[in-house]
């Protein structure tokens, strides 16, 4: 794998607070303390996927939901890192991590009242716990305490906004409690 190398006068990072810091190849410049510690990528890479096999009801429909650009030639080409070709961070553990992916039908006011939970309706909820929190693309978490029918959750946000627009991509943050 091609390391970058940095030159002298590039190898500072200026930040917003006014300091600074100085940036290098981990293997080449091994900072006090991490002497034990090997170089590496902190998730899985793109050829970590190589032995993994993708199961179930609709994992590779989840998949190409949340990585719509995702080919064959990102395991090929780019097996050392987490990146996709597109340059999208692939970060889909194997399928027993794998959560359920929906979207939000229309654009819709959620309640924010955990006494008084609302509707959330979306493409589906196959594939999701019977409750639990969902996380959305819009940063928001909501947790819902059912699933009323196949298209519907009856819930509530937690943190962010109390709209949901169209689209807007949802996926199984965490289980019943």
């Amino acid at each position: 794998m091609p390391e970058l190398q940095l030159a002298d006068q590039y190898n500072v990072v200026h930040k917003r607070d006014g300091t600074t810091v100085e940036v290098g190849n981990f293997r080449q410049r091994i900072p006090a303390g991490f002497e034990s510690f090997t170089s590496g990528v902190c998730n899985f890479t793109l050829g970590d996927f190589e032995k993994i096999k993708f199961e179930g009801e609709h994992v590779i429909h989840d998949i190409t939901r949340a990585y719509p650009q995702l080919a064959i030639k990102d395991f090929e080409l780019r097996p050392f890192s987490g990146f996709t070709l597109a340059g999208v961070h692939f970060n889909i553990g194997p399928s027993g991590m794998m959560m359920a992916v929906t979207a939000a039908t229309g654009n819709q006011v959620l309640s924010t009242d955990v006494e008084n939970p609302g509707p959330i309706n979306v493409v589906t909820t196959n594939n999701f716990y019977d409750s639990g929190h969902l996380f959305t693309g819009a940063r928001q978490l909501i947790e819902y305490t059912e699933k009323v029918d196949s298209t519907t959750f009856l819930g509530y946000v937690k943190t962010g906004t109390n709209s949901l627009n169209n689209n807007v991509e949802l996926i199984q943050f965490s289980g019943p409690e």
